[in-house]
């Protein structure tokens, strides 16, 4: 499993990264932000169900999210709106986003080529893609290295 070097080097980059700051949701949204401009259209690629890291966006940007699942009601708000569909084959014109954001996700696509041709597409002219993806030491991926994946699809459904 783990060995005490494993456990050191989490430490030592959880210093590193982390101690003293704000939680890293905080920070890439700050930095999110920073590449935004008033009335620019983003893309959250892998939103999750409740999209609740690009709602709090809406006030800077025209939010759209895709996810596997099915995203948020938005049958009575016209801002985030929330698509169910693959990122790899996204349902949008071409030149249609200023910037895409994306968290947890890559790490996951089986075809990242194809996404990523996927998002130069709908990109706009000196648009930005903005990724995240987890650190092996995470907590959140060690966790996750040791529980079946069952165990996350059903945890997921309940937390988020």
């Amino acid at each position: 499993m783990f060995t005490d070097r494993d456990r050191q080097k989490c430490d030592e980059l959880f210093d590193r990264y982390y101690r003293g700051r704000k939680f890293y949701d905080t920070l890439y949204r700050e930095k999110v932000r920073a590449h935004m401009k008033k009335g620019d259209a983003l893309l959250d690629a892998g939103c999750g169900r409740y999209m609740t890291f690009s709602q709090d966006l809406t006030g800077v940007a025209r939010v759209v999210g895709i996810d596997l699942e099915r995203t948020l009601d938005t049958a009575n708000r016209a801002e985030p709106f929330g698509v169910c569909g693959d990122i790899g084959r996204l349902p949008f014109a071409s030149s249609t986003f200023d910037i895409i954001i994306s968290r947890s996700v890559v790490e996951h696509l089986p075809a990242p080529l194809e996404v990523f041709a996927e998002f130069g597409r709908v990109l706009r002219p000196g648009g930005k893609v903005v990724l995240i993806t987890p650190n092996k030491y995470d907590y959140v991926s060690v966790i996750a290295a040791l529980t079946p994946y069952s165990f996350h699809r059903a945890i997921v459904h309940k937390v988020f």
